[in-house]
């Protein structure tokens, strides 16, 4: 099914579009909020580790919860409550920073609540979005959710360092908060069909539900598994490789656009999803896949500027065309009152692998070289793609794309 302009999708989803874009900013700031606020204060890298990572470890340990709650309760009002809390608690902090407060203590244990708060947005809003689309429509609704999802991430950092020459970090929290608070709002507008949560099976019952979902489905937890892998070898070499690479090179000036040409891949083949009339098929999907290793075996084999450039918008144009008809197959395949659980062990995979990763590359690197551990990673990248795309072998069903 096309469509040409965002009033002709249906209302419930470009309700859910909107607060789960104002939500994705409040957590995407959030996070660079309190590093400045804690720098501001004469804080240290290591308080700032701390506190961060306890954000993070907030996401980690509850975000299995979050999906047991997106599939026992309505998921509008899931998001509403994880909304709300998280304005409250970022509230607070931006409140005791403006105060003067810098003890690492509070700070902490906000943060690791506002992380607590954070992590049942994500299965819900995911698990939500297939009832506010027709089935035809999933794939370029996947589209703009994640495309709206990139956009905010890159542009973060950009309006953080924009508010700050008029405000201080505190009233970046603030913002961020009322982000939160808005996105709340946002939520509570979308109407859908009820879903067949129940209040009635027990707790421990859907959790054990939720596991026999994931577990017995050979393709799905092979598929997770692989896409942990391709995270933990991306985000230990890109973020952090990838900057020392450019200054020993092409110069550290130019990796922006390196990234920016990222972005613009994967902005592409959002936009050429949402807008076409064709189908996209899970093999197409796969396909595409391996493609994502292209920058990372690029940077560590022949480092030129202008193959760069096309290395990271094509890998962008793969991450983008594989993640859009994994969530569309997501939806299609999984029952929907076990579709929030599922998403919530998707999301554990990308919560671990990420940091796990960054916490391996830098004494891989030391043992090895830059270059050499780039190469790995791009290998180790394109073998779980293989895998994936083995393990999705048998879910080979096309999906249609507008």
């Amino acid at each position: 099914m096309r469509f040409r302009t965002f009033t002709e999708l249906p209302a419930a989803f470009r309700w859910l579009l909107a607060g789960r874009t104002m939500s994705i900013l409040g957590n995407t700031v959030a996070p660079i909020g309190l590093a400045l606020a804690i720098i501001d204060a004469g804080g240290s890298a290591a308080t700032i580790g701390i506190v961060v990572g306890a954000r993070s470890a907030g996401n980690l340990l509850f975000v299995l919860a979050g999906g047991i709650l997106a599939d026992r309760f309505p998921r509008s009002v899931v998001l509403e409550g994880s909304s709300a809390a998280s304005a409250v608690t970022q509230g607070v902090v931006a409140w005791y920073v403006l105060s003067g407060g810098s003890s690492l203590a509070p700070l902490t244990l906000l943060a690791l609540l506002n992380g607590i708060c954070a992590a049942f947005a994500s299965p819900a809003s995911s698990a939500l979005l297939p009832q506010t689309v027709p089935s035809n429509m999933r794939p370029q609704a996947n589209a703009a959710m994640r495309l709206t999802l990139n956009l905010c991430s890159v542009t973060s950092g950009a309006l953080a360092a924009l508010f700050l020459l008029v405000a201080a970090p505190g009233w970046l929290i603030a913002f961020d908060a009322l982000c939160f608070a808005v996105a709340g709002v946002l939520f509570s507008r979308v109407r859908v069909a009820a879903s067949t949560a129940s209040q009635k099976e027990s707790l421990m019952s859907q959790v054990r539900g939720g596991w026999v979902a994931f577990s017995e489905q050979k393709w799905l937890w092979q598929a997770i598994v692989g896409s942990t892998l391709m995270n933990l070898c991306y985000s230990g070499t890109i973020p952090v490789l990838g900057p020392i690479m450019a200054e020993e090179t092409f110069g550290s000036h130019l990796w922006g656009l390196v990234l920016g040409a990222q972005v613009f891949g994967l902005t592409v083949a959002a936009v050429l999803i949402m807008r076409s009339g064709r189908r996209i098929s899970l093999r197409a999907g796969l396909l595409a896949l391996p493609l994502g290793a292209a920058l990372p075996l690029t940077l560590g084999v022949y480092p030129s500027f202008a193959v760069l450039l096309l290395a990271a918008f094509v890998g962008g144009l793969s991450m983008e065309i594989f993640g859009t008809v994994w969530e569309t197959t997501l939806q299609d395949r999984i029952e929907p009152d076990k579709l929030g659980r599922v998403y919530s062990y998707d999301a554990l995979g990308s919560f671990v692998g990420v940091p796990l990763g960054q916490v391996l590359v830098g004494p891989v690197s030391a043992e090895l070289t830059p270059r050499a551990t780039l190469v790995i990673g791009g290998v180790l990248m394109v073998g779980a793609a293989l895998a994936i795309a083995r393990a999705l072998g048998g879910q080979r069903a096309a999906v249609k794309a507008a």
